[in-house]
């Protein structure tokens, strides 16, 4: 019984951590309050947010591991929430973009980056026969937790559902009368963030010693990559870094954008919160049947369709974004599409360079989607005026598309490492089998 709670502990921790998806929906209150502070801020400018706190989860993933493996979980967990919540809570005293942009972007990233693996190593451990499984419930707490407080944060902030009237740059932002609640809603944000973690926290579980996943370990050490280093050194490193760096932009891109862009065709703030909610159900949910889909077919076949779907999804977006109920399902999709990525890469380098020095190379091929979301952020910040949506939301298909002809033409999922092995044996079958011959 007491595994099962500490699998509900984790649960609690990703829905803490996963709030991260709260910045799309909360980036038009941000821009209109320092707007009222006097800041020429723009959404567009905001859109790097969430592009950073992927950075800071990138920066300090390893980190977080490191400190679970080498001391335990109660420690990582303390410390990385401890950062995302303070981050929160510090936020909602700063008045300026640059403020912003480094406390609830790159220091609340990096309080994700540490706690993130911690749940999982603690339920694996606990639960070894059914990590798939088990990773599928905590990790939907990163959806979930987007998906309620989405809704929390606008009720907290514009109850009424007011639109917003200030025009600037091209955008319409919303009256001081509205904004002016974004530093409350913040601290008590802070507040439940805090309430949760400490449930979360008290109901994980130190994980257990396991001799026969050491075993497992010791007798799988010739099919591992020997080093990190060895292992970024190889080609199928870099063209899968290549694949995962093109292909993340578009959800990372409107996982952030979606209520900027959506209000320009439809002016309803609480619809539009309810689209990023049900987004953030798909991107957590989801990851669950990717890594189904994975199992059953191949990381080509499932990632060949995930990059198909998206790049349907988003050079169609423009088209039909004036429509609730079709800009609501495509929204869903892709976001849909953007969490199956931590799905299928932590299990394709798993098994090209092996479960236990796998994990350590995802970490450093992680660097793939934090340097992708920057990119998208950069492509729009500087062409999207030109350009406009049409031709940015083509750019980010295309990309998709690079991916997918890497995946088709480049990519092919093997063990180094194991074929090596094997090959060994076969040679020296062959000389034992030669010399016995030669003596004879």
């Amino acid at each position: 019984m007491s595994y099962y709670l500490a699998l509900a502990g984790g649960f609690l921790v990703h829905i803490v951590i996963g709030t991260t998806y709260i910045t799309g929906n909360i980036s038009v209150y941000i821009a209109s309050y320092l707007q009222s502070k006097g800041h020429n801020v723009t959404l567009k400018d905001l859109s790097i947010i969430l592009p950073l706190q992927i950075l800071g989860t990138t920066i300090s993933l390893l980190f977080g591991s490191y400190l679970t493996t080498k001391y335990n979980p109660w420690v990582t967990v303390i410390l990385g929430n401890s950062i995302l919540i303070i981050s929160v809570f510090s936020t909602s005293f700063i008045t300026t973009y640059a403020g912003y942009i480094l406390v609830y972007g790159i220091l609340f990233g990096i309080g994700v980056g540490i706690t993130y693996t911690t749940p999982l190593i603690c339920s694996w451990s606990h639960f070894p026969n059914h990590k798939g499984r088990v990773s599928g419930i905590i990790i939907s707490g990163f959806g979930f937790g987007s998906s309620i407080f989405n809704l929390v944060s606008t009720k907290m902030i514009n109850p009424d559902n007011k639109k917003p009237e200030n025009k600037f740059h091209g955008d319409k932002y919303f009256n001081s009368d509205i904004s002016d609640k974004l530093p409350a809603t913040l601290r008590w944000l802070a507040l439940i963030y805090l309430v949760l973690s400490i449930i979360g926290i008290c109901l994980l579980k130190k994980p257990k010693k396991n001799i026969e996943l050491e075993q497992f370990v010791v007798s799988q050490k010739n099919d591992e990559c020997p080093s990190i280093k060895d292992g970024i050194k190889t080609k199928l490193f870099w063209i899968t870094f290549a694949m995962g760096f093109c292909s993340i932009m578009p959800g990372i891109y409107l996982a952030s954008a979606y209520k900027s862009f959506g209000k320009d065709k439809i002016n309803d703030d609480e619809f539009l919160t309810i689209v990023g909610s049900v987004g953030s159900i798909f991107n957590g949910s989801f990851r669950y049947f990717w890594g189904q889909v994975m199992d059953k077919t191949s990381f080509k076949t499932s990632y060949g369709i995930l990059l198909v779907l998206q790049t349907a999804l988003i050079i169609t977006l423009y088209y039909i974004a004036s429509i609730k109920a079709l800009y609501l399902i495509w929204i869903s999709l892709i976001l849909c599409c953007e969490g199956g990525h931590f799905s299928l890469y932590p299990t394709v380098i798993a098994r090209m360079y092996g479960k236990v020095m796998g994990a350590k190379i995802y970490g450093v091929l992680f660097y793939c989607f934090g340097s992708g979301a920057i990119t998208g952020f950069l492509i729009q910040f500087y062409f999207v005026k030109a350009i406009g949506y049409q031709g940015l939301f083509i750019i980010l298909a295309g990309f998709t598309g690079v991916s997918l002809l890497i995946l088709l033409l480049f990519f092919k999922e093997n063990n180094i490492w194991l074929e090596q092995r094997k090959l060994t044996e076969i040679s020296t079958i062959k000389f034992i089998d030669r010399d016995t011959l030669d003596k004879d």
